[in-house]
């Protein structure tokens, strides 16, 4: 839960009763911040989205019919993906115009987009479209996540901030075990069932953006709160 010396709407004029910012609390507190955690919740299921689709795009463009291409559109989507950097310029607007909680929108947004994608269309040639929604997905995905980490953290537990996000997504990785058992085993190499799974699970990862976002407004409220404290301080 969210700190507070005292009550939430505290006026800015005694912001020592007004909300502690994420960094100023004590480690732990920090990592029970609802900023945190829903920040690695997000992350760790996109993180296994992200894996799932690296590791299975091979199985279901050939369930498609791109063994017959001489596996021509997997080319594509391997040449694509490191092309993600051209990516960073937009996270760049999003993040200064927006904030993080846009910037985590987007992410999920692409994922969807990407999604609809693979479980809408048969034809190769509209994969490619997939294909160019997953490079930006993957861009904004890192870009946005590492570099909202640091803006709410302190600097003595920020990297063991960054170690719980990567261990959390590696460990829900390990869904997409079953997942593609069931595709390749019980399911015959097709992929829509899985694919729609993820695809449904992006919708609840809004209420994570929107809990981050908020929790940034808390967050620069209380340093205009501080500020203007100190220009009645010197003025006075």
């Amino acid at each position: 839960d969210d700190i507070f010396v005292a009550d939430e709407t505290a006026e800015v004029d005694n912001p020592r009763e007004s909300y502690i910012v994420v960094a100023e609390r004590p480690p732990m507190k920090q990592f029970l911040s609802p900023n945190y955690i829903f920040l690695a919740i997000f992350f760790a299921f996109h993180q296994s989205r992200n894996i799932w689709v690296l590791t299975t795009t091979r199985d279901f463009l050939a369930f498609l019919g791109d063994d017959e291409t001489g596996n021509r559109y997997l080319k594509i989507f391997t040449l694509l993906t490191p092309a993600s950097v051209l990516g960073l310029p937009f996270v760049d607007v999003v993040l200064h115009k927006y904030g993080y909680g846009a910037g985590l929108a987007v992410v999920n947004l692409l994922a969807i987009s990407q999604g609809i994608v693979q479980v809408s269309s048969t034809n190769l040639n509209v994969q490619i479209i997939g294909f160019v929604f997953y490079s930006f997905y993957r861009c904004f995905l890192f870009s946005v996540s590492f570099s909202c980490l640091p803006a709410f953290m302190s600097g003595e537990v920020v990297g063991r901030g960054y170690g719980f996000l990567i261990l959390g997504g590696g460990l829900l990785c390990l869904i997409n075990i079953p997942l593609s058992n069931v595709a390749v085993k019980q399911l015959g190499g097709n992929f829509f069932i899985p694919n729609l799974f993820y695809l449904l699970a992006c919708v609840p990862c809004f209420f994570c953006c929107y809990v981050i976002s908020r929790g940034f407004k808390k967050e620069k409220s209380q340093e205009l709160a501080r500020l203007r404290q100190s220009k009645m301080i010197s003025a006075g």
